[in-house]
């Protein structure tokens, strides 16, 4: 009996631990309409873009052992690093420039909201051995890949949003994908 109970003590700490060092979940923010006010990083002047957003996603986990199986749920955040964000707003020349500029940028959050539903979907949706946490960050690392892909192949085809018709293209996709979901929040 003790020893469940330290079991149980134990399992208990580690997901208080995971969620106490993981990014605060109070500033998840999950997917939105980003503003100018997003934008507060210093910007690069050696950078030829006139935009830059910075996303953090990342999860932490509730863990449940049965027996010799262990049941993980996850929670995944997704939010806007405003400190590392930024627009040359020297270099806007209307406000219609802004909004194209912040919907390009609007694209590559569109792109981690998918990611945030994916992660969900997925990091739930499996089995976890004792080796929970190594087998999570081996989904979580390849399904990052998959979406830096998305993020660069995004980039590339749009010329970073100086080519119209592909941003206008990727938006249609983007806005497919999300669908009516107004947030992501977990």
């Amino acid at each position: 009996m003790l020893k469940n109970f330290a079991c149980l003590y134990l399992l208990l700490f580690l997901s208080l631990t995971s969620i106490l060092f993981s990014s605060p979940i109070a500033n998840a923010q999950g997917c939105r309409q980003l503003t100018a006010s997003d934008f507060q990083g210093k910007v690069d002047s050696k950078s030829p873009f006139v935009s830059q957003v910075k996303l953090r996603i990342g999860y932490h986990s509730t863990i449940l052992k049965r027996g010799d199986s262990y049941h993980v749920t996850f929670h995944v955040f997704l939010d806007v690093n405003p400190g590392e964000s930024w627009i040359k707003f020297d270099k806007i020349k209307s406000s219609e420039m802004l909004s194209e500029v912040l919907n390009h940028e609007q694209g590559h959050f569109k792109i981690g909201c998918l990611m945030q539903r994916e992660l969900i979907n997925r990091l739930n949706a499996r089995k976890y051995t004792s080796h929970y946490k190594q087998e999570a960050a081996t989904l979580f690392n390849k399904i990052s890949r998959k979406y830096q892909t998305m993020q660069l192949k995004y980039d590339t085809e749009t010329d970073h949003m100086r080519n119209q018709k592909q941003q206008a293209i990727w938006d249609g996709k983007l806005n497919r994908s999300i669908g009516n979901v107004k947030t992501l929040r977990d």
